[in-house]
């Protein structure tokens, strides 16, 4: 539905185990032009603003801008698309994917596809975030997106991240996200992701990549087939997503919070 003059939005935290935290998604309940959906997404200023627009009676297709440029799929805010849609299981189409989502409640569970994952080196990643310690380092490829990551046994907080350094791995594999994951317990993880390319300095919950995290970790080091992913905690913006592999697809969730509603002017 489209209003001339406005654009009605939602502000949705995504994979948030409680308000005020995980990762807030802006998202439109109006389509406005094409033309002006980077210009808002940029003034939002929030890891990333959608446009989805239902197109049948258990569908949508919907557009993602982070506040740098368009991307074509992406994992909590198509958690938070779905949500926003209401109970039921969702077909959503971005230009990278179709996904399968599943909402009820206060918790949205989207299917994601097997990510093809190849070892790398990567010596702008290690410097770039200040590692002492690398189990390996890996390029994700998940839909049509790319990820630059490093295992480690570092403790997140020390991480000391040079966006100027990181900008290297992630225009040269990407636009990626860069970042690094550390195994906590047999069932849980920790992530940081980091997105200079995208101009997010840092991503609360990187839901795209969860997946690929939860399958790397299980093949390569001995978790769980459904693990916590823990990310945000470092910038005050904790989030909790669950990662199933042991099904026949991989399934990642989220709890889903509204937290305020607006609209933006159109010029």
């Amino acid at each position: 539905m489209r209003m001339a003059g406005i654009a009605r939005y939602r502000i949705v935290n995504s994979c948030a185990p409680r308000p005020f935290a995980g990762n807030p998604i802006c998202v439109f309940l109006d389509e406005p032009d094409g033309s002006v959906m980077q210009s808002i997404a940029t003034q939002m200023n929030q890891s990333c603003a959608i446009f989805p627009v239902r197109t049948g009676e258990d569908s949508y297709r919907m557009r993602l801008f982070t506040p740098e440029r368009e991307v074509a799929y992406a994992g909590s805010p198509s958690l938070s698309a779905a949500w926003t849609m209401g109970d039921g299981v969702w077909t959503q189409t971005t230009s990278g994917a179709v996904a399968r989502i599943e909402v009820k409640g206060d918790m949205a569970w989207m299917e994601q596809p097997q990510p093809i994952i190849e070892e790398i080196e990567e010596d702008d990643l290690i410097e770039g975030l200040g590692l002492r310690s690398i189990e390996t380092i890996v390029r994700c490829t998940v839909a049509s997106n790319s990820y630059v990551l490093a295992v480690t046994n570092d403790d997140p907080a020390g991480f000391a991240p040079r966006p100027d350094v990181l900008m290297r791995p992630a225009t040269r594999f990407g636009p990626a996200l860069v970042g690094a994951v550390v195994r906590h317990a047999d069932d849980e993880i920790e992530a940081r992701m980091f997105g200079p390319a995208h101009g997010v300095a840092e991503d609360p919950a990187c839901g795209a990549v969860a997946g690929a995290l939860g399958t790397l970790m299980h093949r390569h080091f001995g978790t769980s087939q459904t693990v916590s992913l823990r990310q945000g905690e470092r910038i005050g913006r904790p989030s909790l997503i669950t990662v199933d592999i042991g099904g026949p697809a991989i399934r990642v969730g989220g709890r889903q919070i509204a937290m305020g509603e607006g609209h933006v002017d159109l010029p």
